[in-house]
């Protein structure tokens, strides 16, 4: 099934740039961000280099990092919608660098730099073969031992907008991620499929490392 190109996709994130910042008021203060985050600081120790969120959206997640577990590790934001970028950089831009571009090239980042890659909720946009360019590049960036953090949709087939968008994004089942990251040459160190609370399917978390 043919995904919507990236610029359908971001005109949509464009257009629900200041409701999703909005949204994401709410959902950083989700216990599920903080212990995804603690866990990514325990397993940084000794290892330099940026954390890379290839997803950035408003910031947020970046944002929590640098207030309340490191406020000296380098930090960039991705994000592929130029308006969602902006909220991130008003957000961050004092501490981290912000880019608009694609998460599977990431051309600006020398291979081995990076510390930790992250990426929430933005797989669904992938077909496969891209899911796949994006973890190959994730690992490319990545110094040996750094650390993969990803969440996404949990199901099979397209995911259903109903009225509030044109888009076609997919599900991805939990065994369909781990072994593609696996290929790319990551070691999975947690994975697991979780509720969410008020939406209607469920999520998908793996944590996993470069070797």
């Amino acid at each position: 099934m043919n995904v919507s190109t990236n610029e359908q996709v971001s005109k949509m994130y464009d257009d629900a740039s200041s409701s999703y910042n909005k949204m994401m008021d709410a959902e950083i203060t989700q216990p599920v961000y903080t212990q995804v985050m603690t866990r990514l600081f325990d397993a940084l120790v000794g290892l330099s280099g940026p954390i890379v969120d290839t997803s950035c959206g408003s910031g947020h997640m970046l944002a929590m990092y640098h207030a309340q577990f490191d406020k000296h590790r380098p930090l960039i934001g991705v994000d592929l919608s130029p308006e969602m970028a902006a909220i991130s950089s008003q957000r961050i831009g004092a501490y981290a660098k912000v880019l608009v571009c694609d998460m599977r090239e990431l051309d600006v980042l020398e291979d081995n730099s990076a510390a930790a890659v992250i990426s929430f909720f933005a797989l669904h946009h992938l077909d496969s073969l891209g899911v796949q360019a994006a973890f190959s590049e994730w690992h490319r960036v990545l110094a040996t031992g750094g650390q993969l953090v990803v969440a996404a949709w949990e199901g099979e087939g397209a995911i259903d907008y109903g009225k509030s968008a044109d888009i076609v994004a997919l599900y991805y089942r939990l065994d369909e991620l781990v072994d593609l990251v696996k290929k790319a040459g990551f070691d999975i160190t947690r994975s697991v499929v979780e509720a969410v609370d008020d939406m209607p399917m469920d999520a998908i978390y793996i944590e996993a490392t470069k070797v």
